[in-house]
């Protein structure tokens, strides 16, 4: 995932990057198509605010958090946002309805079945 990292009243940290992109790496992994992302690092008073938001090509998602520790609002941003890449992932494996599928057609059958075989005439 391609990430810009912004920061205001907060100097440019090397060491506080590779830590949010190690963890944006790995809940990447939950993202049904590649993306691209921006970071966002402001301190406000006595408190860190990150903002992450995620753009792919059919969903857009954004998490923030306000925390006195940098670190502790990366995880509580990263936390967010897997959860919404899990909700997203299970829309999108289960929006079939099982009882329209064949299986769940096969559940309502009797046990006994039989069979009408029509024979063609061959040309």
């Amino acid at each position: 995932m391609k990430t810009k990292y912004t920061f205001k009243h907060l100097d440019h940290s090397d060491s506080l990057v590779d830590y949010t992109n190690e963890r944006l790496q790995e809940i990447g992994k939950f993202l049904l198509k590649e993306g691209s992302g921006s970071v966002y690092f402001s301190k406000q008073k006595n408190e860190f605010c990150v903002e992450i938001s995620v753009n792919t090509r059919h969903r857009y998602f954004k998490a923030s958090s306000f925390h006195e520790d940098v670190y502790a609002a990366v995880e509580d941003v990263v936390q967010k946002l897997e959860k919404q890449f899990l909700k997203t992932r299970k829309l999108h494996q289960d929006h079939k309805k099982f009882d329209l599928s064949k299986e769940g057609q096969l559940e309502h059958v009797n046990d006994r079945i039989e069979y009408h075989i029509r024979y063609r005439k061959a040309a």
